[in-house]
């Protein structure tokens, strides 16, 4: 018996512990970011991206991304997606999806659209009226869940020279307007090289 109590009280306390690091290493790196403390990636020679120097850099977030950096006690995730331009046209004509009186970029968005309207449960879509730099590009914010967990995304898409790229910034629902600034920072740091 006497065991038994030892060993619960070991295990709750190292729980607590374990759960006391964790809070700890959530805090380190500083939340009201600026663009000075922004780090540059280069990616392909292609575009670059900032990121705070508390995400590094994680391969495993999605399979197509050509970037991938988050924190994950923070949980802040930031990946980018991109496309050949004229694959993207070429594929949604052939399955007649693509529609020529829009742009590529209002074609691209309404496909991403939709995609995660399918994918996401309980969808709330918020368009923004800021564009990324002067680039041609559009801003939304996703609040939604995903395998039960309330998710909220900052969503950027930019339609470059011969590719169409996807921004996704994202956290848990209630961290969002924690890291909201940072996540419209990061995203308005995309610069073509």
């Amino acid at each position: 018996m006497k065991k038994s109590i030892v060993l619960i009280l070991f295990t709750v306390l190292s729980f607590s512990s374990c759960k006391k690091i964790i809070e700890s290493a959530s805090s380190v790196g500083k939340d009201n970011i600026n663009v000075e403390d922004l780090k540059a990636v280069h990616v392909n020679n292609e575009y670059s991206l900032s990121v705070p120097d508390y995400m590094t850099e994680l391969k495993s977030l999605h399979d197509e991304a050509s970037f991938e950096y988050a924190n994950i006690f923070k949980e802040t995730y930031t990946v980018v997606l991109d496309e050949s331009k004229q694959e993207f046209i070429d594929t949604f004509k052939e399955i007649e999806m693509y529609n020529d009186s829009i742009s590529a970029l209002d074609n691209y968005t309404n496909i991403q659209l939709q995609s995660f309207q399918e994918n996401i449960t309980d969808l709330k879509v918020k368009p923004l009226d800021n564009k990324i730099k002067n680039l041609d590009s559009k801003q939304y914010e996703f609040h939604g869940k995903v395998d039960d967990l309330e998710i909220a995304y900052l969503i950027g898409f930019i339609e470059g020279k011969d590719k169409m790229f996807m921004i996704m910034s994202w956290t848990m629902d209630n961290r969002y307007n924690k890291y909201k600034d940072t996540f419209k920072l990061i995203q308005g740091s995309f610069k073509f090289l």
